[in-house]
């Protein structure tokens, strides 16, 4: 008995201690505790042993040791030189280098070390993990190789450290197949000591700050060549400035983004990337500064008021913006003329004057996207087509370019492009091969077109874009040549050549890109090439498949399809999926409707330049800069639709509202407008309806003079009485119809009242002739009849028989 009861304690005991171990699991944070010990390995910089439960329940563990404040100096490094380019046997390696101190406290003994690896960079991914490492990282700098002076340097004092190293004692081979790009590092140093060795300035030291960059190691004089071209944009955000900011326009061809890249673009050495649209031939008017003024001035639609008639007085209404609209038909105000816009004319007339001693590409006109529907894309081909035309750039190719995240065969087939720009490496096999080829493949595929692609290096390209807001631009110019320098010096003879081609959106800076340029046209083993070598040969498909190959550039051949670049998780290109470009709803389609409103009214004018601000407008509405703000993009739209209703109003014309005919032939008044400052073709046509009437014979064209007013009238022919419509067209010569206005018309023809004129006296002669017969003849005249006498009772009773007895 006692055994049970004991038993059945022991048991009770257990299943209270096992609920209060629970419960106490149930309420100890266990998240807590397992992101304090998280936390405590990852200060450490160690990983959690595998066999560590961080979420088990057990008492709270002790808090994480803070981090210990970082003893280093703060100091910062920029390097202002690093010569020569190529270092040689016998040389001296010389680097500058500022250092600032950016703490509240004196710094004593700050100096400079240059360190480095020897072993040679083969690898584009090893540059950039060399290149990406924290400058705050100061291990991984490999063998001091020389030091500067000392100095001390106060709060916030900068300074320039010199450091030079004789080139021997870098620890190079000399052997000839091993020159190439080195990695070295610039240590910046507290608390040295003067040395008393004549080949360190200073020795000790606690590094605080690293700047990695490269040199080129070249033992002998010749070096394997590769050759590299340079393809610069010249194109503006906004292709309609000229018309919507004036003053805005003025100042960007002066000191803005095209200042800039007509500055690279006047080089000799460098290629072009041209908008078509910049070759515009323009007019514009003067005295309205925004697009928002001339809009303001929109008139309401022509009335279908009566006109005069007599011919009316010519009357001229004021001019409008590109994208404005009429004035009232009277005088115009003064200072709103048209005319010539002198910051386009220069400008337009510098592009094509240097463009015949330069290798010239054309850009689709506007920048329009590649994703624009092809019947949009269509209009914005013949636009670009005739501005190149007025130009004398006919022959020259346009070249489609791809973002590189958008690259995919079938966005490359669908933008229409027959040359198309892309990320060399999208049709790279690897986006780091062994052997990188020349910029150049074609596309192809059974049963489709061949489609040539250019391809720009992705590296040396994002270089050249990011040097306008680089902090240290002279590591730029190093890493230029140590990429090229490491592709020249890879395992092949056959020759190659890179493309750099930056975005006409990015910033440039002239004076860093003229330095770059210059940089790499002084290296050994660089020589220029125009971009067309590469477009020439995609386009026939010239070129050789083998590394040893003689028979022209290293290619990669026909390929069947390419693949969008990223940035992978090291900063290097990576193939990544394709992120098609879109064109925002409804955009393609409403800059096809005003582009062919606007073709169709200029094809009536003399000089149809008047339009040009107009159709640049239009045309921006699928420009891909314009893409990035979706707010400024909608109101563009909808400024294209205003600005596109405004000028087709400017030719038009007007009817009374009803005409009676009454003549056989007649003369029906309209009055036709132009309210454009150039003389303008019209083809006049009606039509009838119920076919009451026609127009006697065929109708010349009218030409209005500029800004005029004018009545005009249509020879109609009666067809037969009745009451209908008649319509009054104008029309290009082409046929498009720009404007109709439609009337009541009664038509009451003069032929048909004289001939009811001739029947009614016919029929009175007639009545006449038989009045007069009867008159003349009296009774004897009568016919034969029964002469005996009448029965007088038979007269009187009608009802009697004339047999009665």
């Amino acid at each position: 008995m006692l055994r049970s009861v004991t038993r059945r304690v022991c048991r009770a005991l257990f299943v209270m201690v096992a609920l209060y171990s629970i419960l106490c699991a149930a309420l100890v944070p266990a998240g807590a505790l397992a992101q304090r010990d998280t936390a405590a390995y990852q200060f450490t910089g160690q990983q959690p042993p595998t066999n560590v439960a961080l979420t088990a329940p057990a008492l709270p563990s002790e808090p994480a040791p803070s981090p210990e404040p970082d003893a280093r100096a703060p100091l910062t490094l920029d390097l202002r030189a690093l010569s020569p380019g190529a270092v040689k046997p016998g040389g001296t390696v010389e680097a500058r280098v500022n250092i600032t101190n950016t703490g509240s406290t004196p710094l004593e003994g700050v100096a400079l070390e240059l360190s480095g690896l020897t072993s040679r960079v083969t690898d584009r991914t090893v540059a950039d993990e060399w290149a990406a490492m924290d400058a705050a990282d100061t291990s991984h700098r490999g063998t001091v190789r020389g030091t500067s002076a000392t100095r001390t340097l106060g709060p916030g004092e900068a300074a320039e450290f010199t450091v030079r190293v004789p080139t021997d004692s870098l620890g190079y081979t000399r052997d000839e197949s091993l020159w190439g790009p080195r990695r070295i590092a610039l240590t910046a140093v507290t608390g040295a000591q003067a040395s008393a060795d004549a080949t360190q300035s200073s020795t000790g030291g606690t590094a605080a700050a690293t700047l990695r960059t490269f040199l080129v190691w070249q033992p002998t004089a010749e070096t394997p060549r590769i050759s590299l071209a340079y393809l610069a944009p010249l194109a503006s955000a906004d292709p309609a400035l000229a018309a919507t900011d004036p003053d805005a326009f003025a100042k960007d061809v002066r000191e803005g983004a095209f200042a800039a890249q007509w500055d690279i673009a006047q080089r000799a050495d460098v290629s072009w990337w041209l908008d078509p649209s910049m070759l515009t031939d323009l007019k514009v008017p003067k005295g309205m500064s925004t697009l928002d003024e001339a809009l303001s001035k929109l008139d309401p639609a022509p009335s279908d008021s009566t006109p005069s008639p007599s011919p009316s007085p010519p009357t001229t209404p004021a001019a409008s913006d590109a994208g404005g609209a009429d004035e009232p038909a009277s005088a115009p105000a003064p200072g709103t003329t048209w005319g010539q816009d002198h910051t386009w004319d220069e400008r337009r007339s510098a592009l094509i004057d240097a463009a015949s001693s330069h290798d010239v590409t054309l850009a689709p006109f506007a920048l329009a996207s590649p994703a624009t529907a092809r019947s949009t894309a269509k209009l914005l081909e013949k636009e670009a087509s005739a501005a190149a035309t007025s130009a004398g750039l006919s022959t020259a190719p346009t070249v489609v370019r791809m973002e590189p995240e958008a690259v995919s065969a079938k966005a490359i087939r669908a933008s229409g492009a027959k040359v198309a720009l892309v990320p060399a490496e999208s049709f790279f096999s690897s986006t780091n091969p062994n052997v990188t080829p020349s910029g150049y493949a074609q596309l192809a595929r059974k049963g489709e077109s061949t489609v040539a692609l250019v391809g720009y290096d992705t590296r040396l390209t994002e270089l050249s874009e990011h040097l306008a807001d680089a902090r240290d631009p002279e590591l730029s110019y190093q890493r230029a040549l140590a990429d090229t320098a490491l592709i020249a010096g890879q395992p092949a003879s056959a020759p190659r050549t890179l493309l750099l081609a930056p975005s006409a959106t990015s910033s440039l800076n002239p004076e860093r890109t003229s330095h770059l340029l210059d940089t790499l046209s002084a290296a050994p083993w660089v020589a220029h090439a125009p971009a067309s070598t590469l477009l020439d040969a995609a386009k026939a498909g010239k070129g050789t498949t083998s590394i040893i190959g003689e028979s022209g550039n290293y290619w990669v051949g026909t390929v069947k399809s390419v693949r969008a670049i990223g940035e992978g998780s090291d900063a290097s290109p990576a193939h990544i999926d394709a992120s098609p470009e879109k064109v925002p709803a409804g955009a393609s389609e409403r800059v096809e409707k005003s582009l062919t409103s606007l073709t169709d009214v200029r094809a009536t004018l003399k000089d149809p330049s008047y339009l040009s601000g107009a159709v640049l407008l239009a045309a921006s509405g699928v420009s891909s800069p314009f893409f990035a703000d979706a707010n400024a993009h909608v109101r563009r739209l909808s400024s294209i639709a205003t600005v596109t209703e405004a000028n087709t109003r400017r030719i038009s014309l007007t009817l009374a509202g009803t005409y009676n005919l009454v003549s056989n032939e007649a003369s029906i008044p309209f009055t036709v407008h132009n309210g454009f400052p150039t003389p303008a073709t019209l083809q006049p046509t009606v039509s009838f309806s119920d076919r009451i009437a026609k127009t006697g014979g065929k109708l010349s064209p009218i030409t209005l003079p500029a800004l005029t007013t004018s009545d005009h009238s249509v020879p109609v022919q009666a067809v037969k009485s009745g009451n209908g419509t008649f319509t009054v067209m104008i029309a290009s010569e082409n046929g498009v119809i720009l404007d109709s206005r439609e009337s009541q018309l009664s038509v009451n023809p003069e032929w048909e009242n004289w001939t009811t004129l001739v029947a009614m006296v016919l029929l009175a002669a007639l009545v006449a002739m038989g009045v007069i017969r009867a008159g003349r003849t009296k009774s004897d005249a009568r016919s034969p009849a029964i002469t005996a006498p009448e029965d007088l009772e038979s007269v009187d009773d009608p009802d009697a028989s004339p047999h009665h007895s």
